[in-house]
């Protein structure tokens, strides 16, 4: 008994799925190339476009992840842009991925293709970039903030209160801030209120000194009225600082030093 070779009386061929003869086919040896067709597949879907969008999507969003646990806090309109610029980064990024690589459905020449094809990947490659900036701006501001930007600090307020017409002083401090908060001057906004509420007001009528207790800090003395904002050089300090504030009411008035409110910053 003779065999014409592989694929006679029904074997399959090496390295095809298709047979001959009686009954039903079975594949017995496909090939080595088809051990590694899902890593031909999962290699045409990475892509430098699909990489690219995968890891400025990532990278974004473990900033923004970051950023929000070690938030440094102040005013909100210091973080206008990071608001902006990371959103928009996963935007362009979103749009980037989903934007087709070839047109579909329409029959053209291998030339037009060839163009179509440039001119989609140019496009994409538009889209990543503009979305790389982003999400590198929008960390970029949040880092500047972080390490310049305005920070509202805890002031004390301590002495006797109300402070009669014979007038007072209080002290308000600043406890020494973490290294990471130092800034170059402090904002010092004081609120005086009156006393009694239902009597008629003294606000108006009443100021207070504030006099830097604490050496180096300039200026040194400031007379402001009741309700006010001062800025202070602190002139290198990294330490704690010290206020004595003396209020003086009109006569016949009882004050309170109601809120003092601090924030470090650098301009």
């Amino acid at each position: 008994m003779s065999s014409d070779g592989p694929g006679a009386d029904g074997t399959c061929e090496v390295g095809n799925v298709s047979g001959s003869g009686d009954g039903s086919t079975t594949v017995g040896y496909v090939g080595p190339g088809a051990t590694f067709n899902w890593w031909f597949k999962l290699s045409a879907l990475l892509t430098w476009p699909s990489l690219s969008v995968f890891l400025v999507i990532t990278g974004t969003i473990g900033f923004a992840v970051y950023a929000v646990a070690h938030w440094p806090g102040g005013p909100q309109i210091q973080y206008v842009w990071f608001y902006v610029l990371a959103p928009l980064a996963l935007l362009i990024a979103g749009a980037a991925a989903l934007y087709p690589a070839d047109r579909t459905g329409q029959p053209r020449d291998a030339v037009q293709q060839a163009a179509d094809r440039r001119r989609r990947g140019t496009v994409r490659a538009i889209l990543l970039g503009t979305a790389l900036l982003c999400s590198l701006g929008g960390a970029c501001v949040w880092l500047v903030v972080d390490l310049t930007g305005e920070l509202g600090v805890e002031m004390s307020i301590s002495g006797t209160q109300p402070v009669g017409d014979a007038g007072g002083t209080l002290t308000v401090e600043m406890a020494r801030p973490a290294l990471d908060d130092v800034r170059d001057k402090l904002r010092l906004k004081l609120t005086i209120v009156d006393d009694d509420p239902s009597t008629p007001t003294c606000v108006g009528r009443t100021t207070a000194t504030i006099t830097a207790a604490t050496p180096g800090v300039t200026p040194n003395t400031r007379e402001v009225p009741a309700q006010s904002t001062v800025d202070f050089d602190l002139g290198g300090r990294q330490g704690a600082l010290r206020f004595e504030v003396a209020v003086h009411p009109e006569t016949g008035c009882s004050m309170r030093l109601a809120q003092a409110r601090g924030t470090l910053h650098n301009d």
